[in-house]
């Protein structure tokens, strides 16, 4: 059993493009791009090598209020989902990026 404090604290990949961050993503059968989160820098580099084009992509683990804000800057760009540790066919685990904002806005 993962442990809730991985589930809150996920690693990213992450390169700068144009002087900006870009973030990992996965896209579903039905056409959707998701943020990619994992639970293991290992998952994510695995992601990186099978999945990614290009170089640059770089694990990270950013503290929970960084991954918030990602979370937030993905929904705003239209990215509506964010799936944990995907490979180049499933995910395991599905989330909708705006309930999870909400539920943080209802805790804190």
């Amino acid at each position: 059993m993962t442990p809730v404090a991985d589930e809150l604290s996920p690693y990213l990949l992450v390169r700068v493009r144009d002087g900006r961050a870009e973030f990992a993503r996965w896209r579903a059968a039905e056409g959707q791009d998701a943020l990619a989160l994992f639970l293991t820098s290992a998952n994510a580099s695995a992601y990186a090598q099978a999945a990614l084009k290009g170089a640059g992509w770089q694990v990270v683990r950013p503290p929970r209020t960084s991954v918030l804000e990602v979370l937030r800057a993905c929904h705003d760009s239209g990215v509506l989902f964010a799936v944990l540790d995907p490979d180049g066919e499933k995910a395991k685990r599905v989330f909708s990026i705006g309930e999870v904002l909400q539920a943080v806005a209802g805790i804190g």
